[in-house]
């Protein structure tokens, strides 16, 4: 290979991470935006927390805060989420268990996400589908078209 097919090789794919970066970006403004509608529609305090990488899950879980009531550590939906979340950080620092719950953790999210897609949608089974096949990252985008829905229940 010459220096100018490496060059080219490095361009494209460097390339192509910033064209994935820029829109994973977006898909990541368009959830926050949405979560913090929601947020804000259902009356839930420091709202904000929807642009933050940690704090959308205390969002989330305010969200379906009554889908959370197994879990008894934590006074309110938010707080049990992000206990969870960070309990699963600290165990993914473990070598073999952190394998296990990573994939016990991506589950978990796939249930959350239908927890809160069902609460604004009907067809939340559908939504969770689509939301799996593409990999999580139309979730932000599902989140976005069901801002300014009422909640069901």
């Amino acid at each position: 290979m010459t220096d100018y097919e490496i060059a080219s090789l490095l361009a494209v794919g460097f390339g192509t991470l910033f064209i994935l970066l820029i829109f994973f970006f977006i898909a990541y403004i368009f959830g926050a935006i949405g979560l913090y509608s929601m947020a804000k529609r259902a009356n839930i305090n420091n709202e904000w927390l929807a642009f933050i990488p940690i704090g959308n899950a205390y969002i989330v879980g305010e969200l379906i805060d009554e889908r959370l009531k197994w879990f008894t550590v934590g006074s309110s939906g938010g707080i049990k989420l992000l206990i969870i979340c960070l309990g699963a950080i600290v165990l993914n620092l473990i070598p073999v268990i952190g394998n296990i719950v990573a994939i016990l953790i991506g589950i978990f999210w796939i249930v959350v996400y239908y927890w809160l897609f069902e609460k604004y949608s009907e067809s939340g089974t559908v939504l969770t589908i689509i939301n799996v096949i593409t990999g999580g990252v139309a979730s932000a985008f599902i989140i976005f078209a069901l801002r300014n829905k009422e909640a069901r229940y």
